[in-house]
Parts: structure tokens; C-alpha cells; sequence
């Protein structure tokens, strides 16, 4: 009896093949990375755009609880000129005692504003300036606040019930006693004391300056607490 034996050959990609398949990845890659991209960036200022309210909201509760607003008024710099309105940062150090009256941090028992011990604001503690709370570890007591890319929030407040002065128009924001903002993704956003946008002519046809251009993308890339800008 003859026995036959058959080799199967199991057939494999040629190189050809495999070249293929890689490009058709890389092209696919290329054509979902902008939109993971801008999906991700649009999660940071939806995050920062959140932070900038549950400061608003968390100073805003603690002035009706105890009748003043979050913060030290022998550690702020009122502008008197202003109304004396206060210029803050989150940044550690410089809030003039507001984050740690409004996370409950207030080391001296004897000098609380926060005498409730109260938590006006919840945020994770980070260990590094990103994205939530950070504890310096050179002061220990000293807390910050950071924004997705690593910035501080600016905080503007004054007791005026006319509100607080918009940074970036000059005019009045009524009924808004405390106003938050963000320099945007990456800092691509400016403060209003870095910005020297010159005033316009009435002549609604007179084109806009270099500078003037420069000045209005930079304060449309910023986020704000009390208002929307389209980008």
C-alpha cells in the first residue's frame, strides 16, 4: 500500500502586504490624532472653565455665610482707583489666604474667617502645579491652584454691589462679586496687566493694529467664570 504524505505550507504576508498595512495605520493615525488632540483640549478648558465656577460659587457662599469674601485684607493689594477691588492669583502664596479659607486650611485656630470649617471648595491634591490643588512642600502650610496646563487662576473680588470691573473691557459686571479666569490652553491667554491694547477709533472701518489683533486673540483664548468666547 502506497502512503501519499502532503506538506501544507501555511501561507504568510509577504512584504508588500505588510508595507500596506502599515501605511493604511499610519494615514489612519494621521487622520484621528487632531481629533483625539482637540477632543483632549477641549476636556482641559471644560475642566478649567469648571474650576473658575466652583470659585466663583464657593466665594460667593462664603460671603453669605459670614457677610465678607474669602480672603485677608492685610495680605491683598486693593486697587483704590478701582473701587478697591483685589487682584489675586492661585498661585501658592499670592490668594491672600482665600484657598485655605475656602478648602479649610486655616492653620491659625485662633484667627479663622472659615469658623465653620467649612469646605468650599473640593480638589484633589496633586504633586505637582497641574490640574487641582498642590501643597508646596518647601512652606508645608501654603496651598495653589492650578489650571490643566499648569497656571494659576486669576481671581478679582470687591464688595461693591455695583460688581466688579471686567479686566479686559473696564466696565461693570453687576451682581458679580467675585470673577475667575484662566490664561487657556498652554498660556496662550494674557492677563489684563500684560495686555496694552490701544483704543480704537470710532470709525467702525478703521482696520485693527498689529498690536490690536494681538490683544484681542490673546483675551479670546482666555477662559472665563462669567462669560463665553467664541474662539
Amino acid at each position: 500500500m502506497k502512503t501519499t504524505f502532503t506538506t501544507h505550507y501555511k501561507k504568510g504576508f509577504t512584504l508588500i502586504e505588510l508595507l500596506v498595512v502599515i501605511a493604511i495605520l499610519a494615514t489612519l493615525a494621521g487622520i484621528s490624532s487632531p481629533i483625539i488632540m482637540g477632543q483632549m483640549e477641549a476636556a482641559r478648558e471644560s475642566a478649567a472653565r469648571k474650576t473658575c465656577m466652583d470659585i466663583v460659587e464657593g466665594a460667593t457662599r462664603f460671603r453669605t455665610d459670614y457677610g465678607q469674601l474669602p480672603f485677608r485684607p492685610d495680605e491683598a493689594e486693593a486697587n483704590e482707583a478701582n473701587n478697591y477691588q483685589v487682584s489675586l492669583t492661585t498661585e501658592v502664596g499670592s490668594d491672600a489666604g482665600m484657598l485655605a479659607i475656602l478648602t479649610n486650611r486655616e492653620e491659625d485656630d485662633d484667627n479663622r474667617m472659615n469658623t465653620n470649617k467649612d469646605y468650599y471648595i473640593r480638589s484633589d491634591v496633586q504633586d505637582k502645579k497641574a490640574d487641582g490643588l498642590y501643597e508646596d512642600p518647601a512652606t508645608g502650610d501654603l496651598v495653589g491652584l492650578y489650571d490643566p496646563w499648569g497656571k494659576p487662576y486669576y481671581v478679582l473680588m470687591c464688595e461693591e454691589n455695583d460688581g466688579c470691573t471686567d479686566p479686559f473691557t473696564g466696565k461693570k459686571l453687576r451682581g458679580k462679586n467675585c470673577i475667575v479666569y484662566s490664561l487657556g490652553s498652554n498660556g496662550t491667554g494674557k492677563a489684563p496687566d500684560t495686555i496694552r491694547k490701544r483704543k480704537r477709533s470710532n470709525n467702525k472701518n478703521t482696520e485693527m493694529t498689529a498690536a490690536e489683533e494681538e490683544a484681542e486673540e490673546a483675551i479670546a483664548d482666555n477662559i472665563y467664570s462669567w462669560k463665553k468666547v467664541s474662539k
